[in-house]
């Protein structure tokens, strides 16, 4: 599944935004916090510019702790056991964009650190809405093909070195341009900050040993209305 999207605004829940913060989903913020929460939403409504692209890999394979999509080694122990059983691989970038970073700095530089806080934070949000949207049309596109998705992981994670940004990223870019600004610095990091490379694996539904009840997405996934909500195992034991 190929898919690209240009300033299509997420749904950034408010517990996630909280949660961001620092703070618990039910805290009270006080006339302050609520006016820059306000003022961070309300400006990147008007200027944030989004993206969300993704692209299926051709081939995947599992060697001990190595995963080699489209001939492109990824190594990490916890990618690996996500393709164990995957017969299909999907890699996304998202992105909140360059504006949000801009902003940011803007605030920084004027002496409103609230404000530049309040940014960060909100594109932070933006972009794991952005990963879970992209989760949920790749949910509902692998249950057509009688397969399912697993939690997506990045470089970056635990157990796998954000080194290996350039070669995830080589994977979208083998077909084509990023839909906005994305580079990979040397570092590893991602300029826009507010970005991110993420790789699903796709397990054929049913499969003996396809995943381990901690790789059931559906446990963790914030559309608890989804139609495609699997309430005990994504995949048979």
């Amino acid at each position: 599944m190929t898919f690209t999207e240009v300033n299509q605004h997420p749904v950034v829940r408010e517990a996630e935004f909280k949660r961001l913060l620092g703070v618990p989903a039910d805290f009270a913020f006080t006339p302050l916090l609520a006016e820059n929460a306000a003022w961070a939403r309300a400006w990147y409504a008007a200027h944030g510019r989004p993206w969300l692209w993704a692209r299926p890999a051709g081939s995947c394979a599992v060697t001990g702790e190595v995963v080699t999509l489209d001939a492109q080694d990824l190594t990490s122990r916890e990618l690996a056991r996500r393709f164990r059983a995957a017969d299909r691989a999907v890699v996304v970038a998202a992105s909140a964009g360059a504006e949000a970073e801009a902003e940011a700095a803007r605030c920084w530089e004027n002496d409103e650190p609230d404000r530049y806080f309040f940014m960060e934070t909100y594109a932070s949000a933006v972009v794991e809405a952005l990963i879970a949207e992209a989760g949920a049309r790749l949910c509902s596109w692998a249950d057509g093909l009688g397969a399912v998705l697993l939690p997506h992981y990045s470089p970056g994670y635990p157990g796998w070195s954000v080194g290996e940004q350039a070669r995830v990223f080589s994977l979208l870019t083998a077909t084509g341009e990023p839909p906005g600004p994305l580079e990979v610095m040397a570092s590893g990091m991602l300029r826009p900050k507010k970005s991110q490379l993420a790789v699903f694996a796709l397990a054929p539904a049913g499969s003996a040993g396809a995943a381990p009840a901690d790789l059931v997405p559906c446990h963790a996934c914030a559309l608890r209305h989804c139609a495609f909500r699997r309430a005990a195992s994504a995949v048979a034991p």
